[in-house]
């Protein structure tokens, strides 16, 4: 019998394992047809982060950020299966496992004595490991990593009347009216903080050093309220987790909220706090991106946010005349639906005074704006005596970038390993692409200020997550060949709202 394993894809395009804990999780939450799952409600390591099912997306969710997830199924042989991973280290108490493909190599390497190192071409290129000495290397640079053997426990599926745990499908009433809202993490921030210790079971938010990528966000701060449980009827967060706190759901809505511990109703609501007044820029966008709503089948749509069906009122009680709506639920282009008073609050803890996205399928609307440091600077030439793998018909794109240390919004950040180059075929497609990555650059959205998990320096510029081969080596891990790299940049760079018109 195959056995699933839930894997999420990091900025490499290398998938690594869930815990098995959150594996048996999202696929009960798969077999019972549950839409999105906040993760902090399987391991509060994860709390930032939820996985919409049906569009196989992890999603960042104080900023929007996605990865690429996958199920994985192996059989009952797997290392997996018999509660064993195999790790990398990355420095000091922090270890990373390797995804199902690479563990079973290894585990395969290691049960027939690992006479000769292992290597994957495909699955881990640019790397070998020695089962015997239990080094993995860079065979570029000649660096050197420990590897392990753990145990964990063993990956399994859910039992056929196996539901998800209560924290993932039961929501939690809204929190009492407060007049502040939670402040998220400043992009100084958005780092990873891993436990002293991190259980070996327990997937990074981040994968580093062997796997070099851009900083991630930590969790949310202690110090920000939390709501009653960790999860939403189908896996969103609760408001008070993400967004300004809302009032107390009315009773009748207790069946579908869950016990309530006040007795707040919500005519009593409706009249407590005001959201911030939203900008003209964005009243205008919100304006013209939406029409009243109208169901359209035969059941009421719910709004991703409050949860609540859209023919119920929002649990949100900022007034929709902030939105400079007369409506109070509307239906934006992409055909998606929302509350006014949930799509304010949803903007209102966003860090764009000039756009917005859409929680189901990541539209942008206006103009997104990012941190990058306004020091940077952008080159681009063309150069018809090389060719990059694959592209051997076309000369090649040179793409760099300088940046210097300075002060932004009054904090000190450092640029290190400035001048960066990335390369791109002289293509129809890649000039296509280059020219979207010149809109990205001038809208502050191809780096940010945060720590290096390469470097271990804080405060500097790093990649924001649209990413870029900077070698022109053949099968090198940032090189080409790679047919599928200019589709995905593409999609990464729309994900944040730069796509042609």
């Amino acid at each position: 019998m195959s056995i699933v394993v839930w894997e999420w894809q990091n900025e490499l395009n290398i998938y690594l394992p869930y815990s098995a804990l959150v594996s048996e999780q999202l696929e009960a939450a798969r077999n019972n047809n549950v839409k999105v799952v906040p993760l902090g409600g399987i391991d509060p390591y994860l709390e930032t982060f939820e996985v919409n099912i049906p569009m196989m997306k992890q999603k960042t969710t104080y900023n929007g950020k996605t990865r690429e997830i996958r199920r994985v199924l192996i059989d009952s042989s797997h290392p997996f299966a018999r509660g064993v991973k195999w790790e990398w280290n990355f420095k000091h108490d922090h270890w990373f496992p390797y995804n199902t493909e690479v563990a079973k190599k290894i585990q395969e390497c290691a049960d027939g004595g690992g006479a000769a190192p292992l290597q994957l071409p495909t699955l881990l290129p640019g790397y070998s490991i020695d089962v015997r000495t239990m080094i993995q290397t860079n065979v570029n640079t000649g660096f050197q990593r420990k590897i392990r053997r753990v145990t964990c426990p063993p990956y399994h599926n859910p039992g056929p009347s196996s539901r998800p745990t209560r924290s993932v499908q039961q929501p939690p009433v809204p929190q009492q009216p407060a007049r502040q809202r939670v402040s998220m993490p400043t992009s100084s921030q958005r780092v990873p903080t891993f436990p002293a210790s991190q259980p070996a079971s327990q997937p990074a938010s981040q994968p580093a050093a062997a796997f070099p990528t851009a900083a991630q966000p930590r969790p949310l701060s202690s110090t920000q309220p939390a709501a009653a449980n960790p999860s939403r009827a189908r896996g969103r967060p609760a408001p008070a987790a993400t967004y300004p706190q809302a009032s107390q759901a009315a009773s009748s809505n207790a069946s579908r909220a869950g016990p309530s511990s006040g007795n707040s109703s919500r005519a009593g609501a409706s009249s407590s706090s005001q959201g911030t007044p939203l900008s003209n820029t964005l009243q205008t966008i919100i304006r013209s991106s939406c029409t009243a709503y109208q169901q359209m089948g035969p059941t009421p749509d719910v709004c991703p946010v409050c949860q609540n069906n859209m023919t119920d009122p929002s649990d949100y009680t900022t007034h929709p005349s902030l939105t400079g709506l007369q409506q109070d639920r509307i239906t934006l282009k992409c055909n998606h639906h929302i509350h006014t008073q949930c799509l304010h609050a949803l903007i209102s803890q966003s860090s764009s005074s000039t756009s917005f996205s859409c929680l189901e399928c990541q539209r942008s609307y206006g103009v997104r704006s990012g941190d990058q440091p306004t020091s940077g600077k952008m080159a681009v030439k063309v150069d018809n005596s090389i060719s990059l793998a694959g592209y051997e018909q076309f000369g090649t794109i040179i793409v760099t970038y300088n940046f210097t240390s300075g002060t932004q919004n009054g904090v000190a950040y450092s640029a290190h390993g400035f001048p960066r180059t990335a390369y791109f075929p002289d293509s129809d497609e890649g000039n296509d692409v280059v020219d979207l990555i010149k809109v990205a650059f001038k809208r502050r959205l191809i780096f940010t200020i945060g720590d290096s998990v390469t470097t271990g320096a804080k405060n500097c510029v790093v990649w924001n997550d649209i990413h870029h081969k900077t070698s022109m080596r053949r099968n090198d891990t940032y090189g080409y060949p790679d047919p599928g790299y200019l589709a995905r940049v593409r999609a990464e760079l729309k994900s944040k709202g730069v796509e042609q018109s």
